[in-house]
């Protein structure tokens, strides 16, 4: 008798297993069915604002925009206008550096030259 159960409870669960395999095999058309209908219900749920609600807080976004983008302009002006200043500067700057370097290498050359001269010439 024991063994009766065991095999009936075996065979129950082998039965139970196909009707799940055939029960998962669904038809996909009826599932997306199903989903716009549990989306519908939910829709229908949901408590919408009022339309003076709607335009408010649409003006606020639109003035905190607006406030938001002539801040980040002012912000970017100014960090250009500073990157503009030290830039000149450092043109100025590196100008005056290769202009003295110039000099003094000119200068260096005509010395040495002069010297070589008046060495030549002592020499003869």
């Amino acid at each position: 008798m024991a063994e009766e159960k065991k095999t009936s409870k075996k065979a129950e669960k082998a039965e139970k297993s196909k009707d799940t395999k055939k029960k998962s095999k669904k038809n996909p058309f009826k599932s997306i069915a199903s989903f716009f209908k549990s989306v519908k219900s939910e829709g229908k749920k949901v408590v919408w604002a009022k339309p003076k609600e709607v335009l408010r807080n649409t003006i606020i976004v639109i003035i905190v925009c607006t406030i938001v983008g002539v801040a980040i302009y002012g912000v970017d002006t100014v960090l250009s206008l500073g990157m503009k200043g030290i830039k000149s500067l450092a043109d100025k700057e590196s100008t005056s550096v290769s202009q003295d370097v110039d000099t003094t290498a000119d200068g260096d050359t005509t010395q040495e030259d002069t010297t070589a001269e008046n060495t030549t010439e002592a020499a003869e």
